[in-house]
């Protein structure tokens, strides 16, 4: 039973590791800081299922946070001053950060740093000292904030970068996207509002080939569980498993692990071909891998439903996860 737990958790854990938004984790409290409002920035059991503990680096040495789509800052450049939200300015010295010393967070320019708060002040904030509550890892990893830091996507012609986040249609993006084009590419703003010529298109780096991994049945020998890696997910992203074997057929809608890893039990007999499908509007990227045997490694569904259950109380990731057959009608 446990090296069942073992694979799920393992599934689990290199879903969320694959991502380039981070939860920022105190070891010490073993707690993630979240965003409750713009205005109270706390701390809480961690959860990478929960948005408002997600963030993610952008240009200009700024992190924002993806549930608000505002850049992590503070009241004032001073000791104790709380920690909140701003409106992403790149030219403002209150919202760029630093790493310094493997696992501080500080203020850029500044001997202040990220500090968890205390229990007269539960807000996140700027503390001077260089203690356990001032020490901050990617949760899920030993790796510090800047470790997942950011990374230019596209640039025009006279080298100015994409501008994240950037205002489309009334949308905020903190990445590239598809919005707006038919033909599936990705793109991004050079300014903060986009406006005609400002518009330029990402790396292709952005929409990866998908990956398979199939986890074979050892009880019940007609069901294997496919589990499709599709890199990221975008606005218009559709992801699906085509079958080919002695049965045809598509499976749609899987249940999807940190928006880029999904799960498909899918029923055939071998010899069969699996095809990962990731769709964003005319674009398509797939990958294909065929299986003759199922029998010698793996882990019965049924087993990894139970499992998970057991998993969830156990691992405090609190990742919750309920693995369920996905057919398609």
């Amino acid at each position: 039973m446990m090296n069942l737990l073992y694979i799920l958790l393992l599934v689990l854990w290199s879903a969320f590791n694959s991502t380039s938004y981070f939860l920022i984790y105190n070891k010490d409290h073993n707690k993630c800081v979240y965003a409750a409002s713009a205005t109270v920035v706390l701390t809480a059991p961690c959860d990478a299922s929960f948005t408002a503990q997600r963030f993610q680096w952008i240009s200009s040495s700024r992190i924002i946070s993806l549930a608000f789509s505002l850049c992590l800052g503070v009241e004032k450049i001073e000791d104790r001053s709380k920690v909140i939200l701003l409106p992403c300015n790149e030219s403002n010295p209150r919202q760029t950060w630093d790493c310094k010393d493997e696992t501080l967070l500080v203020l850029k320019g500044h001997p202040l740093h990220l500090n968890y708060g205390d229990y007269d002040e539960p807000n996140v904030m700027l503390f001077t000292g260089t203690g356990d509550w001032s020490r901050w890892l990617i949760y899920g990893t030993d790796e510090n904030l800047c470790s997942r830091g950011y990374q230019e996507m596209a640039s025009d012609p006279y080298g100015k970068p994409c501008h994240f986040p950037f205002n489309f249609n009334g949308d905020v993006y903190a990445e590239c996207t598809v919005d707006g084009r038919s033909d599936g590419l990705l793109w991004c703003s050079t300014e903060n509002q986009f406006k005609h010529g400002t518009g330029v298109f990402c790396h292709p780096i952005n929409a990866p080939e998908p990956n398979i991994t199939v986890y074979g049945q050892m009880q019940d020998t007609e069901h294997v569980i496919v589990m499709c890696s599709f890199g990221r997910r975008f606005s218009k992203s559709s992801f699906q498993l085509s079958v080919e074997g002695e049965h045809n057929y598509t499976l749609k809608n899987p249940l999807c692990y940190s928006d880029e890893k999904c799960v498909f039990d899918v029923k055939m007999s071998p010899p069969v071909s699996f095809t990962c499908v990731h769709e964003i509007n005319s674009a398509v990227n797939r990958r294909s891998e065929t299986y003759t045997d199922y029998h010698e490694e793996g882990v019965s569904f049924f087993y990894i439903c139970f499992s998970s259950s057991i998993a969830i109380g156990l691992v405090i990731m609190t990742v919750a996860v309920i693995v369920t057959p996905i057919r398609s009608k």
